[in-house]
């Protein structure tokens, strides 16, 4: 009985934890940063940290507060923060990692890859790249009356979801660099009067940068050339030439179109002759529904079949300017490699691939059905 009631009267001295953090000191990440010090050659770590004010039993009130920090690498810029503040950052929230596009050009996984192995870090977050100075993104962010995080992960996500942009994570990205065939492309975005924007992708090769890039119209051919969209990407357009003299404004109105993909399936094929390189075909089939198909779309009976066939070739000519760009960067995004070493093991062990890929025959083969009623 003795016992029972002294067990009792010591269970309120059992509830704490000697290593427990106080919510107002938690120093919780929503958006990462890094960036390059063109001048000192420093590393640059930017976050953007929600804190807790006034807290009480069961609430608080957010704040968002950015911190920088910097060092001559990563992990000595972030491991500052024991010299500046004894409450660790915990980034297993953090909604999305930002690298500069300077800092993008200069190796940047020799750089993250400590990152796999670091404590309260979120690897499966998505990498995307800003172009222009990181800091001036992190001081609009701050600003008390704008809610960045959410709005960006908002805007991120319906980017991913609707397949305008390609999701690559951190760990995707740092081991792509041990992955042979490992090439991504990086979504870039730029600030817009306080804003951000999609401008394009850096592609990469085996983790490193390659120095070229996709501009915003060749990330969504990207995105149907590798197919599964089950998105809803929005096409707008006209079949006027670039630089053309007879383009003119009245011409270009009337050949206006405009589309919404309903779904996209593409598929590799592959033809093999004894002497030469392998010919490679992406037949990509679209089903659209049409909200401007230009003059012809004015008409009583619009003529589908015409326009349909006006489509493909438009979007071939687009699509191969896009393969064109992946090859002089040595980066096949497209995964064709992956798809000659699986399902052509003979073909695959005939290519010396980084030397051959740039000069192989990559043609894109567009079906487009409007599914508009007929």
């Amino acid at each position: 009985m003795k016992k029972s009631l002294t067990l009792i009267l010591l269970l309120p001295l059992l509830t704490g934890c000697w290593d427990r953090l106080e919510l107002n000191k938690l120093h919780l990440v929503d958006v990462n940063g890094f960036d390059i010090d063109e001048k000192t050659g420093e590393v640059e770590a930017f976050f953007l940290i929600t804190k807790l004010k006034n807290t009480g039993q069961g609430n608080g009130e957010p704040l968002s507060v950015m911190k920088e920090l910097k060092g001559p690498s990563l992990a000595e810029a972030i491991g500052e923060w024991e010299f500046t503040d004894q409450s660790p950052f915990i980034g297993i929230s953090t909604r999305v990692y930002l690298i500069s596009e300077s800092f993008a050009t200069k190796n940047p996984v020799s750089e993250l890859d400590f990152l796999l192995g670091a404590p309260y870090s979120s690897i499966n977050t998505p990498i995307i790249v800003i172009n222009g100075d990181l800091s001036k993104t992190f001081e609009t962010a701050s600003v008390p009356s704008k809610e960045f995080s959410k709005d960006l992960n908002e805007f991120i996500s319906s980017m991913e979801k609707n397949k305008t942009i390609p999701t690559i994570s951190m760990m995707n990205f740092i081991q792509s660099r041990d992955d042979a065939l490992g090439d991504l492309a990086l979504p870039l975005l730029s600030q817009i009067n306080s804003e951000l924007e999609l401008s394009g992708a850096l592609l990469f090769r085996n983790g490193a940068p390659t120095g070229k890039k996709l501009d915003r119209e060749q990330v969504k051919m990207m995105m149907l050339l590798q197919g599964g969209n089950t998105g809803r990407q929005r096409f707008t357009g006209n079949f006027s030439k670039k630089n053309s003299e007879k383009s003119s404004l009245v011409t270009t109105n009337k050949n206006n179109y405009g589309f919404t993909v309903k779904r996209d399936f593409s598929k590799i094929t592959v033809s093999k002759s004894a002497s030469k390189l392998p010919k490679i075909s992406i037949k990509v089939r679209l089903q659209v529904s049409a909200f401007e198909l230009g003059e012809e779309g004015h008409k009583l009976k619009p003529d589908y079949a015409r326009m349909e066939k006006i489509l493909n070739k438009h979007f071939e000519d687009l699509a191969l300017e896009t393969i064109k760009t992946m090859q002089s960067a040595n980066s096949d995004v497209l995964g064709i490699g992956k798809e000659l070493k699986a399902f052509h093991p003979k073909v695959w062990e005939s290519l010396n691939w980084r030397k051959d890929y740039p000069r192989m025959s990559i043609e894109p083969k567009f079906e487009i059905t409007l599914l508009n009623p007929k």
